[in-house]
């Protein structure tokens, strides 16, 4: 079964390939697409916060947000809690794009779900969502956010 995970590397960077050639006019890469969908639903985390919803390391969501920022897709305010934290919003040019984005993510997941049907669709997506349910206790019980 090794080659499971190897198919789900494939598609997850054809994924980021896929969107990186779909978005480009729009200045984003592909491996940008999650954080900008992640902060348009849930605008004001911190880094580290990004970071665990998406399952990167803290110097990964940084050099992303950075990215971003310099690109405007979005700004860091301090926090009005803790002065000593940085919160992270979308700009109007992130929400402007949020209806694109969306799209893209869309058409590619029909595209890679169109030779099954429904009662198929559901059954993978359930069988999915358990496999990434014991992926994610694994990092949470054994590898934790220090890493």
């Amino acid at each position: 079964m090794a080659a499971f995970t190897h198919n789900l590397n494939v598609v997850g960077r054809c994924t980021q390939m896929q969107r990186g050639q779909r978005l480009k006019a729009l200045g984003v890469c592909g491996g940008q697409v999650p954080y900008l969908l992640r902060l348009c639903r849930e605008p004001g985390l911190t880094q580290e916060e990004i970071a665990r919803a998406l399952y990167v390391n803290k110097s990964t969501a940084a050099r992303q947000v950075t990215h971003l920022e310099r690109a405007g897709f979005v700004e860091r305010r301090v926090s009005a809690e803790d002065r000593r934290c940085m919160r992270v919003y979308p700009t109007e040019r992130a929400l402007a794009a949020l209806p694109e984005l969306r799209e893209v993510v869309r058409e590619w997941n029909e595209y890679l779900l169109a030779d099954f049907d429904d009662a198929e669709r559901a059954q993978l997506m359930a069988m999915m969502e358990r496999v990434a349910g014991r992926a994610q206790a694994y990092i949470q019980r054994e590898v934790g956010w220090d890493a």
